[in-house]
């Protein structure tokens, strides 16, 4: 089926112009209809004629009204139509070739043994439709923050292209329909916990700060306060329930050979990919995960991206303890055994030396107010200092036998672990007061995603960048 050219389905014209072209032809009918009684104006040739009757006696400023807004989008559709009438697919050779046939030409040609992810998604309008989404990522750090191949197919055959794609890189293995392993299931009620659990602490704190005061006073300022308080209430839980649907169904699967993650009722997602493309394993927990005891899992593939810097999950949040049992039975390379080690104390010296700079920028432009100005520079003082102690405390590192554990996050905690590997540079960051006592920073890269390509440890000896680099070498 895929060994002959085949085009996206029409619908991608659509989702490439996007949300703009919807905007644009609201404005332009909206400008349209201001100054008309009847809509079937709109579509009359009188107007056409007099607009380019206009344009030919040099009158080019009609073009910056309505008018010039509904050709510009009757362009745009003309061009993305044929964009796609003119753009082609086929699997040949075990090569993946795109290629678009306009004036600019452009072939792509892809060993299908370089992909290492497919993944099929689905938003609410491919739903409605029954289309959905093939995203193809490769092995590049360049590509990492979007998916290298995008194409739109009916349901079933993006499935069908998913599955020979995949049969297109094990051609020379031994062909057999491995049986998939189920591993996690989470329930919509699941996903309500996880979404609740999640809320960040500076989100609350935020919303206590704003409406707190609007409480205290006047009945007129009361009344707007619980308004504006309701429609706030509203938008959370629209927020919470898109939150919790894009989870539900989570499922995670396994086949022995690559791990297999779906999970959504509005906006549907499929991961498929290789144990091997796993560059790092993250566990997260928010303020309240912790005081419950949860955590969740994610993970750092390799060539993994997408435009909103999402990352797999392999679950939602679970006890610490069964997040273990997870990660030792699907990747044991990423079991950590060793006690970490606290970041130095002398960690605290740079950041309190940062507290007594901020606090001193603080009172310089407050101290002509007081009591306020002492009072806000002694609340910038106090939070510098429980922050440094805080954050000193919560960084730390184990180095063991295959990989390098981080930990870090006063209130959300986030701990990393990275093979030795996979690492592809380490540097030591000090300065002139931290290196006279052989203190350092950490820093790493790995590749993958942007937003987690880079590490940063905390305070340490040198001598533990020292023992890194020997094992990375190694």
């Amino acid at each position: 089926m895929f060994n002959k050219p085949l085009r996206n389905h029409p619908t991608y014209i659509l989702e490439k112009i996007g949300a703009s072209f919807l905007f644009l032809a609201l404005l332009a009918g909206n400008m349209l209809t201001a100054n008309t009684q009847n809509m079937a104006d709109l579509f009359s040739l009188h107007y056409w004629k007099m607009i380019f009757s206009q344009v030919l006696s040099g009158n080019f400023s009609v073009l910056l009204g309505s008018a010039g807004i509904m050709i510009f989008l009757f362009v745009v559709i003309c061009v993305s139509a044929l964009r796609w009438s003119r753009t082609f697919f086929h699997i040949e050779d075990e090569l993946l070739f795109s290629e678009r046939r306009t004036m600019l030409k452009k072939t792509s040609k892809l060993p299908v043994n370089s992909i290492t992810t497919v993944n099929i998604s689905q938003n609410l309008f491919e739903k409605i439709v029954g289309t959905a989404k093939v995203k193809i990522d490769i092995n590049s750090a360049a590509t990492a923050d979007k998916s290298d191949f995008v194409f739109i197919l009916k349901l079933s055959t993006a499935q069908q292209f998913k599955d020979a794609l995949l049969s297109a890189q094990n051609k020379k293995e031994v062909q057999q329909d491995l049986p998939h392993t189920m591993l996690a299931s989470f329930s919509t009620a699941d996903a309500l916990r996880h979404q609740l659990l999640s809320i960040p602490l500076v989100q609350i704190a935020t919303a206590i700060a704003v409406f707190l005061p609007m409480f205290v006073g006047e009945t007129a300022v009361l009344k707007d306060a619980l308004t504006a308080l309701a429609v706030s209430a509203v938008m959370y839980a629209g927020s919470l329930v898109f939150g919790v649907l894009n989870l539900a169904d989570f499922r995670l699967e396994t086949d022995g050979k690559r791990i297999f993650i779906s999970h959504g009722k509005l906006r549907t997602q499929n991961y498929a990919f290789e144990k091997t493309r796993v560059k790092a394993v993250f566990l997260k927990q928010s303020l309240l995960a912790r005081l419950f005891g949860f955590c969740s899992v994610e993970l750092a593939v390799v060539g993994l991206g997408n435009e909103k810097n999402e990352s797999p999950r392999l679950c939602l949040l679970v006890k610490k303890d069964r997040a273990q049992r997870l990660i030792d039975e699907l990747l044991p390379a990423y079991t950590s055994k060793k006690k970490a080690i606290v970041s130095e104390k002398a960690a605290l010296i740079p950041a309190f030396l940062l507290t007594a700079l901020a606090t001193a920028v603080v009172f310089a432009f407050t101290w002509g107010f007081p009591p306020y100005g002492y009072i806000l520079s002694g609340a910038v003082l106090v939070l510098g200092i429980v922050s440094g102690a805080l954050s000193q405390k919560t960084r730390t590192i184990s180095l063991e036998e295959n990989l390098i554990c981080c930990s870090s996050g006063i209130l959300n905690k986030k701990t990393g672990r990275f093979l030795y590997r996979d690492i592809q540079e380490a540097r030591l960051h000090t300065n002139v007061l931290m290196q006279k006592g052989n203190f350092g920073r950490i820093g790493f890269s790995i590749l993958s995603a942007k937003n987690v390509s880079m590490q940063k440890t905390g305070w340490f000896k040198a001598e533990i960048y020292d023992e890194l680099s020997r094992k990375i070498l190694k």
